[in-house]
């Protein structure tokens, strides 16, 4: 997961993936994870600073690499190296209610095998 967030987000300059995609990713690789283990995960990962972050393009949350054209990464509430943009999700207390607000708003697409949002049709595929 973390291989493939570095190449989309610095290689191809992407701003980051969908939690079903990410789920995808780690399913595809034979490293199944839930989402409380994802983001357990890259709040951990040293190496780098992830964030949440909101894409208008699709109307989801996305989780990718801190760019320099964000805010700088101070100014976002974090769990570790797990940063996200308070000002559309919310200020959580706990890592464990972060990941409650995701399972709540992604979990049903996961369990019917959707991973992708088409961003021309607006719909999970």
């Amino acid at each position: 997961m973390i291989d493939e967030i570095k190449k989309h987000c610095m290689v191809h300059e992407k701003y980051g993936f969908t939690l079903p995609y990410l789920y995808k990713i780690e399913l595809d690789a034979g490293r199944k994870k839930t989402i409380e283990e994802i983001f357990l995960f890259l709040s951990k990962h040293q190496e780098c600073k992830y964030i949440i972050s909101y894409c208008s393009d699709l109307d989801e949350f996305i989780i990718g690499l801190h760019k320099n054209e964000y805010a700088p990464v101070e100014m976002y509430h974090n769990f570790g190296n797990l940063h996200y943009d308070q000002d559309k999700i919310g200020v959580f207390n706990e890592i464990s209610e972060l990941i409650l607000f995701f399972c709540n708003k992604y979990q049903k697409i996961i369990d019917s095998n959707h991973y992708s949002k088409n961003i021309d049709t607006q719909k999970w595929e």
